[in-house]
């Protein structure tokens, strides 16, 4: 029987006990480890690594994939505790292993969980590779080889001396700041609190007891709802930062002392301009199509070139990795730069964030302030048009074969179709829709000069 078992941008994920179950996953691990067999041969002699989130039966879950890699004669290197998606994926590329896999749904509900494979180099697998595997799911394979060793290892260490590398620990030591960090009830308890402890800070962490309920609010650090607490903790402490993660520490979280929430948009903006500015480096930005233009402008001023790319990692990672971009960043929350590796780092972005405070000492808006003076002024959101299927449908071909000239009294000067429908307007400001491949829903990108026009894009999107 046919499995519905389909990748996303960010792997495969589905609803604990009606779709996530326990045959679905061995019929995926199944599938592959068929798939190293054939391409990975070699490599899939080292092994791959196994690591999980702090979700409902997530350890079950991952221990029943390594037994089912080592049924298939592929070693196997299994976290010795819910760990960040980061250590996994660095795992897999400092051992030369043939993939890493985690288990986990990411910032999704507690009610679901998910299943993410990673390339040799610790990147997003590519479409190739998760279309190869999703074509012999459900297929019976008989390899005939002996049962392969199943190895308990701890991920952190070779984790945290390679965030050596690419984040200035003397900077951070000197400064002996002071942090609140959140968890989210996630992996990277021991990771971004541990670091920072270890070069001299004072830090409070939160909700870092693993709950698969996450203490039953959202478990998406760009959520008001999950960061409210820690606004509220670094007012309370008079904390220098916040830094939070999501369940499986692939994504960021940052509040200033003043308690203020910095947007991705924002925090990936203050990264760039701070490895062009402060550590003296040159290389363009990567984006996706759904991000800041301030990237943009800031990437002018320093004579850098941007790499604009579709919505999903992989795209940012194959920039990092092929074309030499300083950083990868998109605005749902991933972030990653060069000399580490091509998938998004939540554990890397909130140490990043504190190596900016070390650097000036002020709260973080006001860092950005700085960079809106210098560079102008750029406000965003994203809405959610719920639509049929059916209206998705006759929407998106609408737009992309008649384009409208002009939106909220502004001409449109350029259209994108890289990922979705992208109106560039005469004023700068400009507005993308993307129709969900799970939700019946567009999901609409704006930014512009002001939070006036900003609402009046807003305004006339929604009658598109």
């Amino acid at each position: 029987m046919p499995l519905d078992i389909r990748f996303g941008t960010d792997g495969w994920r589905a609803h604990i006990a009606r779709d996530y179950t326990f045959d679905n996953v061995e019929a995926l691990t199944n599938a592959l480890a068929a798939y190293l067999h054939k391409f990975q041969k070699e490599k899939a002699k080292n092994g791959v690594a196994i690591g999980y989130d702090t979700r409902f039966l997530s350890a079950e879950f991952a221990r029943a994939t390594a037994e089912t890699l080592a049924q298939n004669g592929i070693p196997v290197f299994l976290a010795d505790r819910d760990s960040p998606t980061p250590a996994i994926a660095w795992a897999t590329r400092s051992k030369g292993l043939a993939t890493g896999i985690m288990i986990t749904a990411s910032h999704n509900p507690p009610e679901w969980n998910g299943y993410k494979f990673f390339n040799p180099l610790g990147g997003p697998a590519d479409r190739d590779m998760t279309n190869a595997v999703e074509a012999v799911i459900g297929r019976k394979f008989n390899h005939k080889l002996p049962v392969a060793p199943i190895t308990v290892f701890d991920p952190r260490p070779a984790l945290v001396a390679q965030l050596k590398t690419v984040i200035d620990f003397e900077v951070l030591k000197k400064a002996k700041g002071t942090a609140v960090y959140d968890a989210v009830h996630g992996t990277g308890r021991g990771y971004v609190d541990g670091i920072l402890k270890e070069c001299g800070w004072k830090v409070t962490s939160i909700h870092s007891d693993p709950d698969p309920m996450f203490g039953h609010i959202s478990p998406d650090p760009a959520d008001p709802e999950c960061h409210k607490f820690l606004q509220e903790t670094v007012l309370k402490k008079k904390a220098d930062i916040g830094l939070a993660n999501d369940p499986d520490a692939d994504r960021f979280g940052i509040v200033d002392s003043k308690g203020l929430y910095l947007t991705p948009n924002q925090v990936l903006a203050l990264a760039y301009h701070h490895l062009l500015e402060v550590r003296g480096l040159r290389g363009p930005v990567a984006r996706s199509v759904a991000t800041t233009g301030l990237l943009d402008a800031i990437a002018a001023a320093y004579d850098q070139q941007v790499i604009e790319t579709p919505v999903g990692f992989k795209w940012l990672g194959s920039a990092i990795e092929e074309k030499g971009a300083l950083l990868g960043g998109e605005e749902s929350g991933g972030l990653s730069i060069i000399g580490h590796y091509g998938g998004k780092d939540g554990v890397l972005a909130d140490l990043l964030l504190a190596e900016i405070w070390a650097t000036h000492r002020k709260p973080l808006s006001d860092v950005y302030k700085g960079l809106s003076r210098k560079f102008g002024a750029f406000h965003s959101t994203r809405i959610d048009l719920h639509l049929s299927d059916d209206a998705k449908k006759k929407l998106m071909s609408r737009l992309k074969d008649h384009a409208p000239k002009q939106v909220a009294g502004s001409k449109v000067t350029d259209v994108i179709t890289l990922d979705g429908v992208k109106l560039k307007l005469e004023d700068g400001s400009w507005l993308l829709l993307r129709p969900s491949g799970t939700e019946p829903l567009v999901r609409v990108y704006l930014e512009a000069g002001s939070a006036k026009r900003l609402k009046e894009l807003q305004k006339s999107a929604e009658t598109l």
